[in-house]
């Protein structure tokens, strides 16, 4: 599924030049806890930001956070409405299938109000009214929703009947004692960012042993299996509270309905590979130190800009397809200085994604971190989702390649996992089997050769991409420079 919700950087300016009811300054009152309310249940994943506070950080001034005139990746680990003080992002992920999407939605509270013809005139949307509240469906597969005056909706995909059910009754909205209610009162005035993912039930059992059984963590252990699964399978979800001063802080809690002790020693690793094996893996964790609190397991250390925006594309607030807005028009002198422009800025946004995933294409992985392959689907959703409104044509179409080629480039991880489980699960379940060369070998290291073998075709089919992706980024420089006479 692919969502495009809205660039706010562009819409909401638009919006609010439009307005014609704005009276002046809105006072939003509207604090966490209460935007949570219009998160439905089924969501079991959320990301709060208090956008003000990260804005008037020592990193985010320095880094113009707040300039709207920047380009979108470029100094910035995310996109903020720069109209919205508060914003709460809820959606329904597939723990088991690289965190793919059900449903997105935002809620945010606003500064100013606006209007929806505005937004429908910034949007290129069509206006509407679901069961008396105003609304906007647009071409970027959304709908926009006025919940009040100073709080604003958007929800993907556009089912009119799924947007309706959420924004006039708020059924069954989040538990406020709930695992994503609780993990928002960490956002204080030392945390401007919270993530938190509701894994309770999400852990395979048959699976965990099958992984388990094979992993350096039992292979000389056996007899701590069963713990260990028994560990696993009681886990009730992950939160990432980040804090952003001068530096980035940030402290990754994982929730147990047991008592996590058992995993010892290798409990700090057990979790990078976990995260590296779900494809959202960080490797700034191997320097993060450990701590346990009850039943909770705590790694706390740096991150940058790069490791930030990675982890906020697994949940975040898309841009719009501006090429419905774009019409082809003859060139005029100060039209081309406005392409160049554009076309720069893209540019820089695409290489600023392209420099944070670069390691996982030109690294071979080892046992602790795995491919991301998660990470190269939402960075090809980010990069069809940049706003290509006056971009040249050329370089749209080397965005475009980009974005496929890091598909391909997940899609090959995954074959290679699932023809790996296949060839595996041929090998006969005994101490020892014959392999096809007649010679006598154990099962297990049977399977590490499997591994190893399909492991060594997507590393290859890596490779070769990241050579097209190189190329094609040098090519495009060398045209875009020389037909704009600017530096890209």
């Amino acid at each position: 599924m692919k969502t495009q919700l809205f660039h706010f950087h562009s819409c909401l300016t638009v919006a609010l030049f439009f307005t014609t009811n704005a009276t002046g300054l809105v006072q939003a009152e509207q604090d966490f806890p209460s935007l949570m309310t219009k998160i439905p249940a089924s969501a079991n994943a959320v990301v709060v930001i208090d956008a003000d506070k990260l804005r008037n950080s020592e990193l985010g001034k320095k880094n113009k956070w707040a300039d709207k005139n920047e380009a979108a990746y470029v100094n910035s680990p995310f996109i903020l409405p720069p109209e919205a003080n508060r914003i709460v992002i809820g959606s329904q992920l597939n723990p088991n299938n690289h965190f793919s999407q059900a449903w997105e939605l935002a809620v945010m509270s606003l500064v100013e109000p606006i209007s929806m013809r505005s937004i429908a005139r910034a949007e290129n949307g069509q206006l509407d009214e679901i069961a008396g509240i105003p609304a906007v469906g647009t071409p970027g597969n959304a709908y926009f929703v006025q919940l009040s005056d100073d709080v604003l909706g958007v929800m993907s995909p556009a089912n009119r009947q799924l947007v309706a059910r959420w924004a006039t009754l708020f059924e069954n909205p989040q538990d406020q004692d709930g695992y994503l209610s609780k993990a928002v009162q960490d956002v204080n005035d030392g945390a401007q960012i919270v993530l938190a993912i509701d894994l309770k039930n999400a852990v395979i059992p048959y699976q965990l042993s099958e992984s388990l059984s094979e992993s350096e963590f039992i292979q000389k252990k056996k007899h701590d299996q069963s713990q260990w699964e028994g560990i696993i399978n009681s886990l009730l979800g992950v939160k990432l509270t980040v804090a952003v001063a001068d530096k980035i802080e940030g402290k990754l809690s994982v929730d147990f309905a047991s008592d996590p002790t058992g995993l010892g020693k290798d409990a700090k690793d057990a979790i990078i590979v976990a995260l590296g094996r779900s494809g959202v893996g960080i490797e700034s964790l191997d320097s993060w130190n450990l701590s346990q609190s009850q039943n909770q397991i705590r790694l706390e250390g740096e991150l940058s800009i790069a490791d930030l925006r990675k982890i906020m594309s697994i949940l975040e607030m898309p841009g719009s397809d501006y090429s419905s807005q774009a019409e082809s028009q003859p060139a005029t002198e100060s039209q081309v200085d406005l392409v160049a422009e554009a076309s720069k800025k893209y540019y820089q946004s695409v290489s600023a994604l392209l420099k944070d995933i670069e390691g996982e294409f030109k690294t071979n992985r080892d046992a602790r971190h795995n491919f991301a392959a998660t990470y190269m689907q939402r960075y090809a959703k980010r990069i069809d989702e940049l706003p290509i409104l006056n971009v040249d044509d050329e370089l749209i179409n080397f965005g475009l390649m980009v974005s496929e080629t890091l598909r391909d480039t997940s899609v090959v991880q995954g074959t290679s996992n699932i023809q790996s489980g296949v060839r595996k699960s041929s090998v006969y379940k005994s101490n020892n089997v014959y392999d096809y060369n007649n010679t006598y070998r154990s099962t297990s290291s049977m399977k590490t050769q499997i591994a190893r073998e399909e492991q060594a075709v997507a590393s290859t089919a890596r490779f070769n991409n990241w050579k097209e992706i190189q190329d094609a980024t040098a090519n495009i420089r060398v045209q875009m420079t020389k037909k704009y006479g600017v530096e890209f």
